[in-house]
């Protein structure tokens, strides 16, 4: 993952939930090495010390927590499996996995998942933010800018069809569940309805569109420019579903 966003010198969840000083960069950050403190992968500006509390403190429970969730995934990628040979195709996953991490984590956002050519991402967790929805729609502009010209540019040589190509975002906002699941093999990550409908909304967006839920579009205010209010049929919903296109 590229540390672009990387730049908070102390593990901000450290710091901000019990005020201990846990140094991540630069030449104070060597005895915490030795030790095996190191900057988290979820997210380079919390420690690993915040991933073994998150193990130790959700094994076997969940809590619920209010949060603003983000799918972001590539569009047409099956045909593009086909058309590209496998080194191109693993260039392809890496960009798309890098300049990702570096938009959610510039929003303090938890990047749960990176998963074939789709990423989960969590907002207001563990670090809390007010504005956490707003957080999440500035990390997906930020992924369409970093991702669709290139994506574009690049895969014209394999004769696709560029208005097929891009990514397509989808967020929602609510309360959901953050645990470990699991017996034989556990995950820690969020379920519930809220990462449901932004997969959903994420599976009918066009490429470069972020599709919003209700909730989620409510919560950003009047402040949000001008932005395409559509029923979508989302797999699983019975009827319409309402979502706005920006």
């Amino acid at each position: 993952m590229s540390h672009e966003a990387a730049t908070a010198r102390i593990c901000r969840g450290c710091w901000e939930q019990m005020r201990v000083p846990i140094v991540l960069r630069g030449p104070l950050a060597v005895p915490f090495r030795l030790v095996g403190v190191r900057p988290s992968r979820m997210n380079p500006n919390l420690c690993t010390i915040c991933e073994q509390m998150f193990e130790r403190v959700m094994r076997r429970r969940a809590i619920e927590i209010e949060a603003t969730i983000l799918f972001a995934d590539i569009r047409g990628y099956t045909t593009l499996s086909q058309a590209m040979d496998a080194a191109a195709l693993a260039r392809l996953l890496n960009f798309f996995y890098d300049e990702c991490a570096t938009a959610i984590w510039l929003q303090d956002g938890l990047l749960n998942k990176a998963i074939g050519d789709s990423v989960l991402a969590i907002f207001n967790f563990p670090l809390h933010h007010g504005d956490h929805t707003r957080r999440a729609l500035a990390a997906a502009r930020d992924i369409q800018t970093r991702c669709t010209e290139r994506c574009k540019r690049e895969l014209a040589g394999y004769g696709l069809d560029a208005s097929e190509l891009g990514v397509g975002v989808g967020i929602d906002r609510g309360t959901t569940t953050f645990g470990e699941f699991g017996t034989t093999h556990t995950d820690l990550t969020a379920v519930g309805q809220v990462v449901n409908r932004a997969a959903r909304l994420q599976s009918v967006a066009e490429p470069g569109e972020i599709l919003l839920s209700e909730a989620a579009w409510q919560n950003l205010g009047e402040a949000l420019p001008a932005i395409e209010r559509r029923e979508v049929q989302l797999k699983g919903y019975d009827g319409p579903q309402v979502a706005y296109a920006y």
